[in-house]
């Protein structure tokens, strides 16, 4: 038996998405029984791990070859977070070597602050968006399986083919539930109506009338989770609409991934990758868990000339955000 110690290769096979550090989320409703993707076994049993150097993969020891005919997981470290389930966004590194010699194949760049994430569907043709069902934050999953089911069918060659076993180890980083769960507030008169469909997309409402003067914040849930602070990076589903129009302009349930915004004021200037002013001042001070609806001004929106597509110059816009987390 031998370390397989990780070698230098690009990352070929997993997209890097968002961004993530030790982080906080609200725990999310599960069905009483979480199905996982697979079980131990006993190739998945003969694959150790340790820590390697720091923005490297773990070190793995397994005898080789290692051949496993399906899915086998073990989780080798068991975390105390958040439980993966069905619409869920996971943040993970994740790092692929042969089973037949142990080489290191792929892996994500095991930098902090860019996992990769993946929403947890059932009926997803991705293969992480299925193994990661009912992860925990905080754990380590070794994963047995064969390199066609992980990565699609392949050309073979003397080395590989689609056959062959890969061996994964996955350190899950964060879940995030898939939309915000706190407390519903009273409705308040002339504001838009938010509704939500159970798979989280918003629904909403503009009313009658001319658009409000001055930034309106709405508390639509109320969250139990920390408040937010400047600098935080929030992990988000967000729809935004224009008020005049009543037409939605961006929506991040259009890549159906939670997105990342870094709680940054924008219109400061000085490049530093925030939010248009509307929006941070309307983030600043909500907790984990809500969701929030900010009416925004022309003046706190968007620089004239800098409008994202279906904006005209003076629009009053209306964002829902779900507040899912802080990275």
């Amino acid at each position: 038996m031998s370390r397989i110690q990780p070698l230098s290769i690009g990352i070929t096979f997993f997209t890097l998405i968002g961004l993530a550090a030790a982080g906080v989320s609200v725990a999310s409703t599960l069905p009483t029984a979480c199905e996982p993707a697979g079980v131990e076994g006993k190739a998945s049993s003969l694959v150790s791990a340790e820590d390697g150097e720091p923005q490297t993969p773990p070190l793995l020891t397994f005898p080789t070859p290692l051949v496993t005919s399906g899915t086998e997981i073990s989780t080798v470290r068991s975390g105390e977070g958040v439980t993966a389930g069905e619409g869920s966004a996971v943040d993970f590194h994740v790092a692929a070597y042969f089973g037949s010699g142990g080489q290191l194949l792929t892996a994500s760049n095991y930098v902090p602050d860019q996992p990769v994430r993946r929403v947890i569907e059932s009926e997803s043709d991705d293969y992480f968006s299925n193994a990661l069902r009912c992860v925990t934050t905080g754990d380590r999953l070794i994963i047995t399986d064969q390199v066609a089911a992980v990565f699609g069918a392949i050309p073979e060659d003397e080395l590989v083919q689609n056959d062959s076993t890969v061996v994964l180890v996955i350190d899950v980083l964060q879940a995030y539930p898939p939309k915000a769960e706190g407390a519903r507030e009273a409705l308040v008169d002339n504001a838009p109506m938010i509704v939500q469909h159970p798979s989280g997309r918003h629904g909403v409402s503009v009313p009658m009338g001319s658009a409000p003067d001055e930034l309106v914040v709405y508390t639509v849930k109320k969250g139990v989770g920390p408040a937010l602070t400047e600098g935080d990076k929030v992990v988000t589903h967000f729809t935004g609409v224009v008020w005049e129009t009543k037409q939605t302009f961006s929506s991040s349930f259009e890549q159906n991934t939670p997105v990342t915004l870094t709680l940054l004021d924008g219109s400061a200037g000085g490049g530093n990758g925030g939010v248009i002013g509307g929006v941070f001042t309307g983030l600043v001070g909500q907790t984990v868990g809500s969701q929030v609806a900010i009416v925004v001004p022309p003046e706190l929106g968007y620089p004239e000339g800098n409008q994202p597509a279906g904006v005209a110059d003076g629009s009053t816009l209306i964002y829902v955000f779900d507040i899912l987390g802080v990275q």
